[in-house]
């Protein structure tokens, strides 16, 4: 990851950012008729033992069922596994699936995956490769109309997912990120009360995974619909992702609000990072002005940024922890712009011995600063103290 932040824009009409930092700018969906929410649950509950030769997968949490929740971790962990689980594709004696009220699985009881209202996309989008665009959106819809609910009408999604110039195109005339576009509108046009994603950034290039990015956040902020998404990268987590479920070794290790998930020691192998959530306060020479609670921040505007069609009013900044330096007194005579004041909460080891990543507070949200022992040493750090943390603005995307 080359950038320090990744900006995704939210519009004033949204709760969820729909436009990623390096991405090709997707505008929200022209005036598209409101999309009633799923209705709120008190969460999925699991209880279920696993066993295949060496491995063992044995969960009994309860997950959330509202916003994006993630299930991250190392392949072979048992992701895919637990997810095929959730969708009843796989059948194990013993478990237990409940969602919200409707119990799918328990006992003797199942129910079989038609009937327990998901919508379902994997790596691979499997359209049919006979049919067009139009008749892959609408294979199934109608029969599934003469019995279900329709909440979510085919116009709805071919506007959400911007879908209409395609309609008349064969699958084999679509790029990838197009045909997992197509591959979300079936899913989306099944009425699912719960969508599970599947790895469905996993056979992209870097381009199509840009687009589809956008999309899925529109369709997370839009429509109201949990989803559950596994996956084992952590960049697309972070842009996605309100709820972090990390899974370690058949089980599931921690669970919780994606912000706090992040200072998991775990995660720092791979990248210790930090989510910021901050307020747009105006923009000036091309620079963004953002506020956190009292303290001000700027960054680079994004020259896609089309102010015309939406004015964005939060912003969710993603903040490698190696990229933030702290200082013990604000630098007058420095480049560095964005010098924030923080409180240290916390000193920890780093997975290389010579590296310390230091726990931050700023106006109530965690942040990460990855250091050196010597530098920590050398400035005499300790928790409770206030600091000041260094970004630099021309590093922002």
């Amino acid at each position: 990851m080359n950038n320090v932040i990744s900006l995704f824009h939210r519009t004033a009409r949204q709760g969820k950012p729909t436009l990623a930092a390096g991405q090709r700018a997707v505008p929200p969906a022209p005036a598209a008729p409101s999309v009633p929410a799923a209705p709120e649950s008190a969460g999925l509950t699991l209880a279920l033992t696993i066993q295949r030769g060496d491995f063992s997968l044995q969960i009994n949490n309860t997950l959330p069922l509202q916003g994006v929740t993630a299930l991250f971790g190392r392949s072979g962990c048992g992701k895919t596994t637990l997810l095929r689980a959730i969708a009843g594709l796989d059948r194990h004696a013993g478990a237990t699936v409940q969602c919200g009220a409707a119990i799918w699985q328990q006992g003797s009881h199942f129910v079989p995956v038609h009937q327990r209202r998901i919508g379902m996309v994997f790596q691979e989008s499997s359209l049919l490769p006979h049919l067009t665009v139009a008749q892959n959106l609408l294979y199934g819809f109608n029969r599934l109309a003469k019995h279900t609910p329709i909440q979510l009408q085919p116009e709805q999604v071919m506007q959400l997912l911007e879908l209409t110039p395609l309609l008349q195109q064969a699958p084999e005339q679509l790029s990838g990120g197009q045909r997992q576009r197509v591959a979300l509108g079936r899913a989306l046009l099944s009425q699912p009360q719960l969508l599970l994603l599947d790895e469905p950034l996993a056979s992209l290039d870097q381009q199509s995974r840009s687009e589809i990015l956008p999309f899925l956040q529109r369709i997370a902020s839009q429509t109201g619909i949990p989803m559950l998404l596994v996956s084992h990268q952590l960049d697309d987590v972070v842009k996605l992702a309100d709820n972090l479920v990390l899974m370690q070794h058949g089980g599931i290790h921690s669970q919780g609000p994606l912000q706090q998930q992040l200072l998991q020691p775990e995660l720092a192998a791979i990248g210790a990072m930090s989510l910021l959530h901050a307020k747009s306060s105006g923009s000036k020479h091309h620079l963004l002005q953002l506020s956190i609670g009292q303290q001000q921040l700027q960054l680079p505007a994004p020259l896609h940024a089309d102010t015309a069609s939406y004015s964005p009013t939060s912003y969710r900044l993603r903040i490698q922890a190696r990229d933030v330096a702290l200082s013990l007194t604000p630098l007058n005579d420095s480049s560095v712009s964005n010098q924030l004041q923080v409180s240290i909460s916390g000193i920890n080891p780093a997975p290389h011995p010579a590296e310390t990543l230091v726990q931050l507070t700023l106006e109530g949200q965690p942040l990460q600063a990855l250091l050196t022992k010597q530098s920590v040493e050398r400035l005499e750090l300790q928790i409770g103290q206030q600091v000041y943390a260094q970004i630099k603005a021309v590093a922002l995307d």
